[in-house]
Parts: structure tokens; sequence; C-alpha cells
């Protein structure tokens, strides 16, 4: 008798229409960004956002996009800084900064962080696509080793980042 046939594998599904309560799917080029920042070290930092970009009716089709990629090296501290400068106060932004310092006992710190930044003059509409989003994140970025919820800079003071690390 011939030998019986393994079963066919299940057809790849295509992926869901991403919901408020899903979040956004992320992108291929979002991953590609993470990636450079993770393994071959090549930006410091990537802020990025999602745009909305088709509406019909009262449905929102929104997409990734990298905003700004900033090179690896420089002064830890400074990066941040300059990081924390391009949040802007009325619009929400996700970041990815690959955080290197020393404690005060001599360890070295090398993490990733994540941050999502939404200040409360955020549209309420956005916040739980964003909410969402952010969970999507923190479930396919692998190699995130700590993640910051901000509202305003107070949030994203650099020595307390660096203490919860």
């Amino acid at each position: 008798a011939p030998a019986p046939h393994p079963p066919a594998p299940a057809p790849a599904r295509p992926p869901a229409p991403a919901s408020a309560m899903s979040g956004i799917a992320i992108s291929e080029a979002l991953l590609t960004v993470y990636e450079d920042v993770k393994l071959k070290a090549k930006h410091k930092f990537v802020v990025f956002t999602l745009e909305k970009v088709a509406q019909t009716g009262t449905k929102s089709t929104w997409d990734w996009k990298v905003l700004e990629t900033a090179d690896e090296g420089g002064d830890n501290q400074g990066k941040w800084e300059e990081m924390v400068g391009m949040l802007p106060e009325d619009e929400a932004r996700f970041v990815v900064f690959d955080f290197n310092d020393t404690k005060a006992d001599g360890v070295l710190i090398k993490k990733l962080v994540l941050i999502k930044w939404c200040p409360d003059t955020v549209h309420f509409r956005t916040k739980p696509i964003i909410g969402a989003s952010y969970q999507t994140l923190k479930t396919k970025l692998d190699g995130i080793s700590a993640d910051v919820e901000a509202t305003d800079v107070d949030d994203i003071d650099y020595e307390d980042i660096k203490k919860l690390l």
C-alpha cells in the first residue's frame, strides 16, 4: 500500500483588518527599522506614528509611518533629550530608544525602551487606537526591555527612566 500523505498544511490566512481593539498590524517597514536598532545598532532611536491613510464614512484606515531616525553614537542623555524634543504637544508618537548608560554602582545598562507618547490633547477617538496598537507593539517587537506610557515630558525624565532600567 502507498505511504499515507502527511496532512496538507492549513492555508495561510490573510491578516485580519485592524480594529481599535486589536491594534494596527505591524508593517514590514517598521519591523525592518526596529531590527536595524536592535540587531545592527544602526539607529539610536526611531520615532514613528500612526497615520490615517483613508476614511470611508466613520471607518478610518491607519498605517505606520517612521518619522525620524537618529544615528547611533553620541552621548546617551543628549540623544534622549533630542528625542524628547521631537515629541509634539498634541499628537501621539511611539519611540524605540537604544538606551546605553552606566548606573551609579558601575553596572552597564544596554536596553531597548519602547515609549508611547500620548498627550492629553490627543483626540479621544484616536486614544483607543493608540493604546491597542501600543499593546500590539509590545507583543510584536521582540527584545524590548522596558515600556513607558507618557502623557508629558515629566513621564520620560532621563534619570527616572535610567532608574527604571
